[in-house]
């Protein structure tokens, strides 16, 4: 038997309903996927332990695990060796972090961070740079190739953990590193070191800088002047005069920009200066939100490249590029705002950060499965920069 039809509405009441489920949709788009993935963020923002502590031990895990070159996808062995120098840097950094925001952490941190260093040292994490260079960063720290980001991110890592540890039994290499690295940028036309050959980063040499100005705090150090001058030279020069971001590269021999001002470099260049100059670092933060940042339906996201830039399709630093917005510079973002007090802005990133990478907690430890060895430790380390460095320094003599 059919059922009789319902009476038909005037087609104002129709309209009426209309809108209202429509505007419920929207609200519902809006408010619902957001709110369900920054559910979380505040206890990131403000060091929540039980979040910090799952992460931690999802890195852990990679510490654990028999990595190499192969464990990575790029389609290029130089990158898959960059991404596995990269997943213990991070990994490092972030114990690092913890260690000094939660002081009963520390011991096992240390011990942890050391694993980290030993990774690096090994022949097998060392290659993409040495065969890039042809020559090995550690055994030619006398010699003239600069290998700045290798021995720049690794000085970083040491300067962190002799702050933590003042008798570190990496004294002797900090030093050393910290000497060759103050020692190449004095006789560099540009005060930049080349990451490889005849390829000049700014980013990079943020890292080289900042571990340099890390290294005289805890050691009451004579590097004061290079660094000022190298920090009055990067604003002078390195910056895009136009939107404040941080120049991608440069050319070797005269320092002249070959390529704009970029979200993922700028994001993760203050994130190494904030380590020594958190005012200059701020600026570029300011400048990061103001050229690349943007909020839709609650989720923040970072663009790799101005608004109005031609091409920009990303490339191996920025990650992919999703209209116009970019993986690294979203992720590297969350460092800033944590370190600068922005929650609204922390909350925005981490919630797509949590869509994207889809977080999966298993035994007390957290991956984001979608990012792999590389996106923990990246994440494990921007999401617990610090917002005060309290390091144990040493007096001037």
């Amino acid at each position: 038997m059919r059922k009789p039809h319902a009476p038909k509405l005037p087609w104002r009441w129709r309209v009426v309903r209309w809108a209202v489920g429509l505007t419920a949709f929207m609200i519902g788009v809006g408010t619902l996927p957001h709110r369900w993935c920054a559910r979380e963020a505040r206890g990131w923002f403000t060091g929540e332990p039980t979040l910090q502590q799952r992460l931690a031990r999802g890195v852990e895990h990679w510490l654990d695990t028999d990595l190499s070159r192969a464990s990575f996808t790029t389609g290029s062995a130089q990158f898959n060796g960059e991404w596995l120098f990269g997943t213990y840097l991070m990994a490092g950094l972030g114990y690092g972090q913890t260690a000094l925001e939660h002081p009963a952490w520390r011991a096992r941190n240390v011990v942890l961070m050391e694993r980290c260093i030993e990774h690096i040292l090994t022949p097998q994490v060392r290659g993409f740079d040495r065969e890039s260079w042809k020559d090995d960063p550690i055994d030619t720290l006398d010699g003239d190739s600069d290998h700045a980001a290798y021995l720049g991110y690794l000085n970083l890592l040491l300067g962190l953990h002799r702050a933590l540890e003042p008798d570190s039994k990496y004294v002797a290499l900090n030093d050393r590193i910290t000497a060759a690295l103050a020692r190449r940028l004095r006789a560099s036309r540009t005060l930049l070191l080349q990451t490889y050959p005849h390829q000049v980063y700014p980013a990079d040499n943020c890292a080289v800088i900042a571990s340099i100005g890390l290294h005289d705090r805890v050691t009451a150090g004579t590097n004061g002047p290079l660094v000022a001058a190298w920090l009055a030279r990067c604003r002078a020069n390195y910056l895009d005069p136009r939107t404040g971001l941080l120049i991608q590269a440069v050319d070797p021999d005269s320092g002249r920009p070959i390529d704009a001002g970029r979200g993922s470099g700028t994001a993760l260049g203050l994130y190494f200066l904030s380590f020594i100059d958190r005012p200059f670092a701020a600026e570029l933060f300011k400048s990061l939100k103001t050229e690349l940042g943007d909020t839709r339906l609650g989720f923040a996201a970072v663009r790799e490249y101005p608004r109005g830039t031609k091409g920009g399709y990303g490339d191996i630093d920025s990650g992919p590029v999703v209209l116009g917005y970019g993986v690294s510079p979203t992720g590297f973002a969350l460092a800033g705002c944590r370190v600068f007090g922005d929650a609204g802005t922390f909350t925005g990133l981490y919630s797509l950060a949590h869509l994207v990478g889809a977080p999966r907690d298993q035994d007390g430890a957290r991956h984001y499965v979608t990012g792999g060895p590389l996106g923990d430790a990246i994440l494990f380390a921007m999401l617990t920069a610090q917002p005060e460095l309290r390091l144990e320094t040493k007096p001037a003599p």
